[in-house]
């Protein structure tokens, strides 16, 4: 997600996630055998109790326990760097940063948290079913100064990915204009995944072509098999400075996330960022 202005970017993945929601909700009819919506067979069924796949388990995919096999999702080890927004009338959302992967854009977080300037701010973008970006004390979406002095350059690693969850830069769609703004990936698997049917039934793309074709973003099969399961925003990938990821609070996320906002996408009520802490995992 480009800070204000990458208005093609974000404008494709909306009309993207728009999409996936008109597909999902012409989902889950049952138009049995004859495609009538009435099963016309009389043979007597046996009742059989299916084993879920993980498409159907609504655990949330980043806390299974197959997730930790994935280096971003991997639960905190004792005295890892984390972050714990706390966000009024809503709760808290807890971050594993990821200083080793993405070394100046931690520190820059890290400090501007440190020194009490991301407490008190609002909450200056939501877009549903996509993402949520805060940075100033107006909540304005206005990209103020790094620890650095300007902008900075990003961080990209082959081990870090914005998938749902993940905690990213917000920039201005060239090199070194990473700031004060964050934001947060909101977009779940079963969005990602409805995706493919209207992509290919209306433009007859896969979903990676279409998302080369748009955003100029080269996605691999395994990269593409992870936003499916763990939701995300693949467009974003290679773009964006991921340096964070939730481990706990996916569920204050996604209730921000059903918000009213104004004609500019600002919170209506405001939501306010009470405190953002910064604290070693595991260490009192």
């Amino acid at each position: 997600m480009r800070s204000m202005c990458g208005t093609i970017r974000y404008g494709i993945a909306v009309c993207l996630l728009a999409a996936a929601v008109w597909m999902l909700s012409a989902c889950g009819k049952n138009t049995g055998k004859n495609g009538t919506g009435s099963n016309t067979s009389t043979e007597p069924t046996e009742a059989v109790t299916p084993t879920p796949s993980w498409e159907e388990d609504e655990t949330e995919p980043a806390l299974r326990p197959e997730a930790q096999t994935v280096y971003q999702l991997r639960e905190p080890a004792q005295g890892d760097l984390c972050a714990e927004f706390v966000i009024e009338g809503y709760g808290s959302i807890f971050v594993h940063l990821f200083s080793d992967d993405a070394r100046k854009a931690v520190e820059n977080f890290k400090t501007i948290a440190g020194n009490g300037n991301y407490d008190g701010i609002r909450i200056n973008r939501v877009v549903a079913d996509y993402m949520m970006q805060a940075g100033d004390k107006e909540g304005l979406g206005l990209s103020g100064e790094s620890i650095y002095g300007g902008g900075f350059p990003d961080e990209i690693t082959d081990r870090l990915h914005p998938i749902r969850g993940a905690l990213c830069m917000a920039n201005l769609g060239t090199e070194s204009t990473n700031t004060n703004q964050f934001f947060f990936v909101q977009t779940k698997a079963s969005l990602v995944r409805g995706l493919r049917e209207p992509l290919d039934g209306r433009f007859h793309l896969t979903t990676e072509e279409y998302i080369k074709e748009a955003y100029d973003t080269e996605l691999s099969a395994e990269d593409m098999a992870l936003y499916e399961k763990y939701g995300g925003a693949p467009w974003l990938q290679g773009h964006n400075t991921v340096f964070g990821q939730i481990y706990d609070g996916y569920e204050v996320l996604d209730a921000v996330m059903e918000t009213k906002v104004t004609s500019k996408l600002r919170p209506n009520p405001a939501i306010v960022i009470k405190q953002v802490r910064i604290f070693h995992y595991g260490v009192k």
